[in-house]
């Protein structure tokens, strides 16, 4: 595999850190004292397609491994927290990307690089950390939805996410090995959501979800596979 850039893609690198230079000094100071983003940058970087570069290009992304994203053209380097406030704009996508559906990739990747959606990703558990095989939420098939119940912390986004890719578990008997699969949360449909923006924080205290999910094993009639 050749990880040497383009021409195409050293000149976006460019821009990329021109943009910061020429942005990230106006607000940077203000965005530390209030310990915010800003919209309206987030919004010019997305317009200039800095968001979710590794999506495919049908989707609005330019299909570029993680090795060749902007950021390692300078936007870091400019300032760390406004660099990252653009690059984690696409949380989640990553997920979609290798396992959604076709509707949830042209709904989801679409709005992240060509819209106004920021995606989050939650994972973390009060009693498991990061350990993604001890998760204990669950996901249970009620109606023509999911019950979820548990509770997700550490969630980057999580204040201001339009939409979730959450780890729980829809078979716990399965073998630990099998890993659990994934769901895909849409905050518009989820009633139980809860967030305190200090810290980032969110939990699921038991939303029903509309049957639009994300996940590694189910089989092909929408059950576990296992």
């Amino acid at each position: 595999m050749d990880f040497q850039l383009t021409d195409i893609q050293t000149d976006i690198k460019r821009v990329a850190r021109e943009f910061a230079e020429g942005e990230f000094p106006k607000i940077a100071q203000e965005c530390d004292r209030a310990e915010k983003s800003d919209a309206g940058l987030m919004q010019k970087a997305r317009e200039l397609g800095f968001c979710g570069v590794f999506i495919d290009e049908e989707y609005g992304g330019w299909a570029w491994i993680f090795r060749n994203r902007p950021r390692d053209g300078g936007i870091l380097a400019v300032d760390p927290g406004l660099g990252n406030a653009i690059t984690c704009m696409s949380f989640g996508s990553e997920m979609l990307l290798l396992f959604g559906t076709e509707a949830q990739k042209e709904r989801y990747l679409t709005s992240v690089c060509r819209g106004t959606k920021i995606g989050a990703v939650a994972a973390t558990e009060p009693d498991a950390g990061s350990d993604i095989l001890a998760v204990a939420t669950r996901a249970v098939r009620k109606d023509e939805g999911y019950l979820i119940n548990g509770s997700k912390m550490f969630i980057s986004n999580g204040d201001i996410a339009d939409f979730f890719v959450t780890l729980c578990l829809t078979n716990p008997e399965s073998r630990v090995e099998d890993g659990p699969p994934q769901r895909h949360r849409d905050r518009r449909r989820s009633t139980g959501h809860r967030a305190k923006q200090a810290a980032g924080e969110a939990g699921h205290p038991g939303p029903r979800h509309r049957r639009d999910y994300l996940q590694q094993r189910m089989g092909a009639g929408g059950e576990p596979d296992r």
